[in-house]
């Protein structure tokens, strides 16, 4: 090969990687992303894309998310709930929430019983910097979060 075809032929390449990568997506989670805020839940559905109403229904609090480096914690369900997690790429992992074992109206206690279900299984994380929202994915479907007041 000539000279000046390997000297033209790399900056394709190089140029050629950068474009596919863009045609990715790269996750912008980070462990800083989630730390930053309290994320509270604003919309839920579930695998049908219908309102989950067992997260959302009712005139309680939402649902409120907080990280620090390795824990989460899970507020205004009927208890409170906490455990570690790992975030890898765009995946969320949470290991098994400990919670207190109050007895609650009917409403909260499906509300904590769906919230649990939905963080025991694998998320698919994203975050949309220009609305400020969390979105977290799995089999059972879609809960969006927004910063909440600390």
């Amino acid at each position: 090969m000539s000279k000046i075809t390997s000297r033209h032929l790399l900056p394709a390449a190089v140029a050629l990687a950068f474009v596919l990568t863009g045609c990715t997506s790269t996750p912008d989670v980070s462990v800083a992303t989630l730390t930053q805020h309290n994320w509270s839940l604003v919309d839920a559905t579930d695998a049908d894309g219908h309102a989950d109403t067992a997260l959302r229904g009712g005139n309680q609090a939402p649902i409120q998310l907080s990280f620090q480096a390795d824990r989460l914690g899970v507020t205004n369900s009927c208890n409170g709930m906490g455990g570690n997690y790992q975030l890898k790429n765009d995946q969320l992992e949470i290991g098994d929430l400990m919670q207190t074992m109050m007895a609650c109206e009917s409403e909260l206690m499906a509300r904590e019983s769906a919230i649990k279900s939905r963080l025991q299984q694998p998320l698919r994380v994203k975050y949309d910097q220009q609305s400020s929202r969390l979105t977290l994915t799995n089999d059972a479907g879609v809960m969006v979060f927004q910063p909440a007041p600390r």
